[in-house]
């Protein structure tokens, strides 16, 4: 197999298309590598039917006959795509058939095949159902399924290898990264998490180009296992890094990517022990509402501090970037009585002293490897500091450090932004944090080691050691 001349005719294929038309079908085309890849860890055994059921231009079945697999098969809507998988790579079984508007009754027949399929792999579409993306069925127990589950043509994917695969089967999808936490998919996940056996996730980051968000590679048996051990790997220089197992009943919801096991640990003990910020701040937490030409904006807003304007003395607010990087972390200000644009999320309390508190929390390595690592799910790209995560992160308040933490803050809103006694202070401030959450030295050592090695340099002045 020549993986060079598939892949630039792949990309060749691929931008031949009509930018409308592949946003609007969700397509983007595997390369020859991952596929093969993907084909080699899952360790097929050589008599498995393996289909993909959207093969686009073929790359899992190419990579599947060229490792050997014999009894392979293909559909996909693009009659284009078909032929060229068929006279130029030599695919025989291959045909035009929409695999999610057909059930796998009528699939399976036009393949004259008896049973259901030992392994489904692929990369389906992503595109979320609206008006003009439709699925001509008439079956309405999964059009429902789909709609309730995320309206995503990925999730029809989805439900319908369930019923291409054999009970004893395995899927293998890559599909979004963001299945595993956002809440429109919490009905299909919590199913695959109560019904099926995961075998493995592997992380696979942003992987395609031109497509937004990051990726997994997640497989499964099509039934249910007690007592199974999901095996999580990261994507690293082109080749599958086992990191942890994490039990899958450990999960009832969400499914956090630990990078490894100390992680694990850590998440363990601040879930099990502290209350969550939802819990302690009560009052409001969403993006500032004002269209005044003189509210805050998010590029208004310095680390405990603002550009152009003093810390307000008295008040009820903090103001936070909205836009969250994981090179700069939270950047967030007291703000008194201030009013915020759109490009900010505010949070009051109704106690000043507790939002100076909570501000020097939010700063803290600790809270940003909170949030990277289990409300962003360890996701590299943009995310926000919406609601959804603040009110997730775990709050504790010790009678010692509480005053100790609000004086840092204060002298932080005063003193001269990010010179040597801002930098000395600020980790001051990490100190008692860490101290505040009985942080040992060894969890420490690992959580400011995976925070510095992601933040920018600029944030990580050694001048201040």
């Amino acid at each position: 197999m020549k993986s060079n001349k598939y892949s630039l005719r792949s990309e060749e294929y691929e931008k031949s298309l009509e930018s409308d038309y592949k946003k609007d079908n969700g397509i983007f085309y595997t390369d020859i590598e991952l596929a093969k890849k993907i084909i080699q860890f899952l360790n097929i055994p050589k008599n498995s039917t393996i289909m993909d059921p959207c093969c686009g231009m073929g790359s899992f079945l190419i990579s599947a006959k060229y490792l050997g697999y014999t009894s392979i098969y293909g559909a996909d809507i693009d009659k284009n795509a078909i032929t060229i998988t068929k006279k130029e790579y030599g695919i025989d079984n291959v045909k035009v058939i929409n695999t999610i508007t057909n059930n796998a009754q009528e699939v399976l027949k036009q393949f004259n095949m008896k049973t259901p399929v030992d392994f489904i792999v692929g990369n389906p579409p992503y595109a979320h159902i609206v008006k003009d993306v439709v699925i001509d069925t008439s079956d309405y127990l999964f059009l429902r399924n789909v709609k309730d589950s995320g309206n995503n043509l990925f999730v029809a994917a989805l439900y319908r290898a369930f019923e291409l695969a054999k009970s004893n089967g395995t899927i293998s999808y890559i599909i979004p990264k963001n299945f595993l936490h956002v809440a429109s998919y919490a009905i299909l996940r919590k199913m695959i998490l109560n019904e099926k056996k995961i075998v493995s996730i592997i992380d696979i980051g942003a992987y395609f180009k031109n497509v937004r968000g990051e990726q997994i590679v997640l497989t499964f048996e099509n039934s249910f296992v007690r007592d199974n051990d999901i095996a999580i790997y990261k994507y690293e220089n082109k080749e599958f890094i086992r990191r942890l197992e994490v039990p899958q009943n450990f999960y009832e919801n969400e499914i956090l990517l630990f990078d490894s096991d100390e992680d694990f640990l850590i998440y363990k003990t601040l879930e099990s022990t502290y209350k969550k910020f939802s819990d302690i701040c009560t009052g409001y937490v969403g993006r500032g509402k004002s269209k005044s030409n003189t509210a805050i904006s998010g590029k208004d807003i310095r680390k405990f501090s603002f550009k152009n304007l003093s810390v307000p003395k008295k008040g009820n607010k903090v103001f936070i970037q909205n836009i969250y990087s994981a090179e700069a972390g939270i950047i967030a200000s007291f703000a008194g009585d201030l009013e915020a644009a759109e490009t900010v999320t505010v949070f009051t309390d109704g106690d000043e002293k507790m939002c100076r508190y909570i501000l020097g929390f939010l700063h803290s390595r600790l809270c940003n490897y909170y949030l990277l690592k289990f409300c962003y799910n360890n996701s590299k790209l943009t995310m926000h500091t919406d609601a959804k995560y603040l009110k997730k992160l775990p709050l504790v308040i010790d009678k010692t450090t509480f005053p100790q933490i609000i004086s840092i803050v204060k002298s932080l809103e005063t003193i001269e932004y990010m010179n040597d006694i801002w930098f000395e202070m600020v980790e001051s401030l990490n100190d008692l944090i860490y101290k505040t959450y009985k942080i040992g030295e060894k969890e420490r050592s690992h959580i400011d080691f995976q925070i510095k090695s992601i933040q920018s340099q600029r944030w990580n002045n050694d001048k201040r050691r």
